[in-house]
C-alpha cells in the first residue's frame, strides 16, 4: 500500500476526533466484507437538495459530514440505538483538489437549526435521533445552504481503543476534568496541565463542556485532530495501524462507495494539502428555559459563502436567501424569536400584511371564505406540529434522565445555567 494513500486514510480516520477508520479498513485491509458491513447502500443514492445532480469526486469538489455518536451498551439497554442517538460531534469538511485544500467546520451540537425531518426548530444534535445521518445532512443544509454530499458516522467507543493502540496523545489540558466514561458506569478524572492522555482521558477532553462552552469544546476537538494526525504519521505509530483498524472498523457507517473512496485517496495525496479549520460563531441563548447555541446570521452568511467557494458554487449575496421559506413559515410557532432571523421574520410578516391588505380591497366574499378555511387548516397543521414537537422532546428527555441525574449530582459537574450550556432537552 502506497504510504501517501495510507496517510490520506489516516487523515480521514482522524478528521472527526472520533476516528472514522472505515477508510483504513477498506483500503489497508482490502476487505470487501468489512466494506460491505459499513457501507450504507440505501443512503448512497442520496443527492443533496442543493445540487442539480449527484457529484463525482473524481471531477468535483465535495463535502463530507462527519458524525460522532455515543451509543454505548448502557444506552442501548434503554432503547437508544445507534440510529436513535444524538450526535456528540459534527464536522462538515469540504474537499477541493484543485485548491489542494481540505476545510473542517465544527458545528456546535446545541446549534438551533431547522430540522426538515420533523418540520420545526430544535438542537441540531437531535436531527440524527429523529432520522439518522440523512436527517443530520438535511439539517446542515437547511442551516448553511451548502450541499452535504456524503457522511461518515462513527461510535465514540472506537476512539478510546484507537488512541490507546497508538500509545496515547500528548495534550495540554486547560482545566481539571471529571467526565462519565464511555459506558456511563464511572468517571474519568483528568488533571490540568500538559500530559500524555490515554483513550478514555482523550475522549473526556474532547467531550467535556461543563466548565466553558460548546464552542470551546469544538476548539479542543480541532486541536486534538491535528495532534492525532501528527501522532499517526510517526514511524512507531504507523506499524500499529492494522491493529487500530481491527479495533474500530466495525463501529463505522458511511455512504461512500469503494470507488469513491479510492478516488479521494489518490486525489488528495499527490501534493501537499492545506488543512484549514473554522467554527460556526454565535452566542449562548436560552429559549423556553433550555440552552441553545444561537449562530450569528452574519457569520452564517460569511461561512456559507466560504464553503460554497470551496465547492465552486456561487456565493449568496442576499441574506434572506440563507433561510429556506419553510423555515420562515415555521419559525416562531415552536421557538421564540431570536436574533438569528428576527429581522427576516419581521420582513416576512410585513410583506404578508401588506399583501393581505391589498387582497382585501380586491377579493370577494368567496375569497374571504376560502382564506378563512386556509387559515383554519394552517392552524390545525401548526397544532399538529406542536404536538409532534412535544412528543419528540418528551422522548428525548426520557432517554437522558439517568445520565442527567448522574451529572447533576456530581459536584464537579455543577454549573451556572445562566452562563454555560446544559444537558437540558
Amino acid at each position: 500500500m502506497n504510504k501517501f494513500l495510507k496517510y490520506f486514510l489516516i487523515f480521514l480516520s482522524l478528521v472527526l476526533v472520533v476516528v472514522p477508520i472505515i477508510f483504513a479498513i477498506i483500503l489497508l485491509k482490502s476487505s470487501q466484507g468489512a466494506f460491505e458491513s459499513s457501507y450504507n447502500d440505501s443512503d448512497s443514492s442520496r443527492k443533496s437538495n442543493i445540487r442539480d445532480s449527484k457529484v463525482n469526486p473524481s471531477k468535483d469538489p465535495i463535502s463530507i459530514l462527519f458524525l460522532g455518536i455515543d451509543d454505548n451498551s448502557g444506552r442501548e439497554k434503554n432503547g437508544q440505538t445507534a440510529d436513535k442517538s444524538r450526535t456528540d460531534a459534527m464536522i462538515l469538511s469540504t474537499f477541493n483538489a484543485d485548491k489542494k485544500q481540505i476545510r473542517m467546520l465544527s458545528i456546535p451540537r446545541d446549534t438551533i437549526s431547522y430540522i426538515p425531518k420533523v418540520g420545526y426548530y430544535d438542537k441540531i444534535t437531535h436531527a440524527h435521533a429523529y432520522g439518522g445521518p440523512t436527517a443530520s445532512m438535511d439539517s446542515v443544509e437547511a442551516t448553511l445552504d451548502v450541499p452535504v454530499d456524503y457522511y461518515v458516522r462513527i461510535n465514540m467507543e472506537a476512539f478510546v481503543d484507537a488512541v490507546d493502540e497508538l500509545g496515547g496523545i500528548k495534550y495540554d489540558v486547560p482545566y481539571s476534568i471529571n467526565e462519565p466514561n464511555t459506558n456511563d458506569t464511572g468517571k474519568i478524572k483528568v488533571k490540568k496541565g500538559y500530559q500524555n492522555l490515554n483513550g478514555d482521558e482523550a475522549l473526556a477532553v474532547a467531550r467535556t463542556r461543563h466548565q466553558d462552552s460548546d464552542l470551546k469544546r469544538g476548539q479542543r476537538q480541532m486541536d486534538l485532530i491535528k495532534k492525532l494526525f501528527a501522532k499517526a504519521q510517526k514511524t512507531d505509530s504507523f506499524s500499529k495501524l492494522d491493529d487500530v483498524v481491527e479495533i474500530v472498523g466495525k463501529n463505522a457507517k458511511h455512504n461512500l462507495s469503494y470507488d469513491e473512496i479510492k478516488v479521494l485517496a489518490t486525489s488528495y495525496l499527490k501534493d501537499s494539502i492545506d488543512i484549514k479549520s473554522s467554527q460556526l460563531e454565535g452566542d449562548d441563548d436560552y429559549l423556553n428555559g433550555v440552552y441553545y447555541y444561537n449562530p450569528d446570521i452574519k457569520n452564517i452568511q460569511s461561512t456559507t459563502n466560504m464553503l460554497r467557494s470551496d465547492l465552486n458554487l456561487p456565493k449568496i449575496k442576499d441574506t434572506d436567501e440563507l433561510l429556506n421559506q419553510r423555515v420562515i413559515d415555521y419559525y416562531g410557532n415552536l421557538v421564540p424569536l431570536t436574533e438569528l432571523d428576527q429581522s427576516l421574520l419581521s420582513k416576512s410578516q410585513k410583506d404578508s400584511s401588506e399583501e393581505n391588505s391589498n387582497n382585501e380591497n380586491e377579493t370577494t366574499d368567496n375569497d374571504s371564505s376560502a382564506s378563512e378555511t386556509n387559515n383554519t387548516e394552517n392552524n390545525n397543521n401548526n397544532q399538529q406540529q406542536t404536538d409532534q414537537y412535544n412528543n419528540d422532546q418528551n422522548n428525548l428527555n426520557q432517554q437522558d434522565n439517568s445520565q442527567d441525574f448522574q451529572q447533576q449530582n456530581d459536584p464537579n459537574q455543577q454549573q451556572n445555567t445562566q452562563e454555560t450550556p446544559t444537558n437540558q432537552y
